[in-house]
């Protein structure tokens, strides 16, 4: 919240307001509610540390996120004419790092550039890594459908032009799996990746 510690500030949007055994339900906010709160502290919760596999395609991706966050003090709920209260404690216990810096902190530019991003993860189909879902990128096949419609001549044809390394490989069940990816049926391409890893065992 973009506010100094200290500061009340209001909450606008109430949902529910009970008093007692009665409980009143917004649709979908209670008219003529109104919640102040007053600022104790900016600060970053607890890291999180995200671990990201997928077996069998060499990929491992390791990251951390502390979360930015407002501490407040609820000091009044007011509704329908009533109104009840309480004195919020000193800020100066809570004040933790300065109030302008999670104000500053430009998260929401790293995302809107990841939002971007369109296409399908290719790398879910067995036999395709990393590299070679960015080969079929750059010839213009990025989603499910679109793999699903390429034969498996072009297939060849582009990891023949990207190297020996790349043309070793066998595409010619890649469409097959593209079908299954691009109609959301996850679980039966799951089934069948692994009926055809226990039949080359």
């Amino acid at each position: 919240i973009a506010a100094e510690p200290g500061q009340v500030v209001a909450l606008a949007e109430v949902l529910a307001v009970g008093s007692g055994e009665t409980i009143t339900l917004g649709t979908p906010v209670v008219a003529g509610a109104a919640v102040h709160a007053t600022v104790l502290s900016h600060g970053r919760a607890d890291k999180v540390r995200i671990f990201k596999m997928r077996r069998r395609k060499h990929y491992q991706k390791r990251q951390g996120h502390r979360q930015w966050f407002t501490e407040i003090f609820i000091s009044e709920i007011a509704f329908g004419g009533e109104s009840a209260k309480a004195a919020a404690p000193s800020v100066a216990a809570f004040a933790a790092v300065p109030a302008a810096a999670p104000v500053a902190k430009a998260a929401p530019a790293k995302k809107a550039v990841k939002a971007a991003k369109v296409g399908d993860d290719l790398v879910i189909i067995e036999g395709i890594g990393p590299k070679i879902a960015g080969l079929f990128n750059d010839a213009g096949i990025t989603t499910f459908a679109q793999l699903a419609d390429t034969s498996v001549e072009k297939m060849k044809e582009i990891l023949t032009a990207a190297g020996p390394r790349y043309a070793v490989h066998n595409p010619s069940s890649w469409a097959e799996q593209a079908v299954l990816a691009r109609d959301g049926k996850m679980d039966e391409l799951k089934a069948w990746q692994e009926a055809n890893n226990a039949a080359k065992a």
